[in-house]
């Protein structure tokens, strides 16, 4: 009987702290917030204390360019190229555009050459801080695994077949979730170390002998109108 009642207290107690690990997220803000840009080391593995981050902080980086190139083609194979040189990878790819993962400390020498392959119609560079979401989610994940650690006492002290059932299937529960937090923490320590940039291109379009004509007389008009 005193035995039953041991293993029943702390059955609910891991149950508790499994719904306090869970309430924990959804009171806490993602804490978003736009940050200039920096240089920063390239990836060397591992949690958020070896990712590149500044003044402590976990910054993901996002950048987009469109250009009007001579020849697409070529232009493509360039950006292949200096993504292998640059140690990234190539995540989507389509006829008239890139989009890579380049290590942070490499970001902007990539996205510099880049500028260089055509004449720039839009560029932008934004950078997200992640750190209050990701350290919420170790936090969670460390709450987990100790939950963990207390089903599998409990199941070696079950002796009943439901008392293992039911075990079983809080282990179960708690197993998916610390499966999907490991998850969220890779992807935010690969969003941390490798900047997202997507470079699209476009054919540059040449006007034909009347495109000309108007063009010299826009030119001539903005030149009354306008000086430098």
């Amino acid at each position: 009987m005193i035995k039953s009642i041991k293993i029943l207290y702390i059955f609910v107690f891991a149950a508790f702290a499994v719904l306090s690990s869970c309430s924990s997220s959804a009171q806490t803000p993602a804490g978003y917030a736009q940050v200039s840009f920096n240089d920063s080391g390239p990836f060397t593995g591992g949690r958020a204390s070896e990712v590149s981050v500044i003044d402590d902080r976990m910054i993901t980086y996002t950048a987009s360019l469109d250009l009007s190139v001579r020849n697409p083609n070529d232009t493509k194979n360039l950006l292949i190229e200096q993504i292998n040189v640059n140690n990234g990878f190539i995540v989507r790819e389509t006829e008239f555009s890139i989009t890579a993962r380049i290590p942070s400390g490499n970001m902007d020498y990539y996205f510099n050459f880049a500028k260089t392959l055509g004449n720039i119609n839009n560029e932008s560079k934004t950078g997200t801080d992640i750190t209050d979401q990701y350290r919420d989610n170790v936090i969670r994940l460390e709450n987990l695994k100790n939950v963990r650690n207390r089903y599998l006492a409990l199941l070696d002290q079950a002796d009943t077949v439901g008392d293992i059932l039911n075990i079983e299937r809080e282990l179960e529960r708690v197993n998916l979730e610390i499966e999907r937090l490991e998850g969220r923490i890779q992807h935010a320590e690969l969003s941390v170390a490798y900047s997202n940039i997507t470079v699209t291109f476009r054919e540059r379009t040449r006007p034909g002998p009347l495109g000309w004509i108007f063009y010299g007389l826009y030119q001539g008009i903005k030149w009354l109108f306008v000086w430098n």
